[in-house]
């Protein structure tokens, strides 16, 4: 399945990046990658994690990580669309 990130979504991992590149540009790019990473394996396997908050989403913490990626599946276009990433702690919505 296709894996596609909202500007929203983007937007929220160049963020987490940002503000972890302030500590170490190294672990920024490794965290950030590893939600790239999470999002591939979504693709391969959409039904992952649980229903989200929001009706129509799911969610899926990335394993050793705070971050939850949000995300829709559209059959129709037999793709995964990422919605946003958000740190555990935070309340969200899609």
């Amino acid at each position: 399945m296709k894996v596609r990130f909202t500007l929203e979504a983007l937007q929220h991992i160049a963020a987490i990046g940002f503000y972890i590149e302030n500590r170490s540009a190294r672990a920024a790019a490794h965290i950030t990658g590893r939600i790239f990473a999470e999002a591939d394996r979504l693709g391969e396997f959409s039904q992952l994690g649980h229903v989200g908050v929001v009706p129509g989403t799911r969610e899926w913490t990335v394993s050793g990580l705070p971050y939850i990626i949000v995300h829709e599946v559209d059959e129709g276009k037999d793709e995964l669309v990422v919605l946003g990433v958000f740190h555990g702690a935070q309340h969200h919505r899609a």
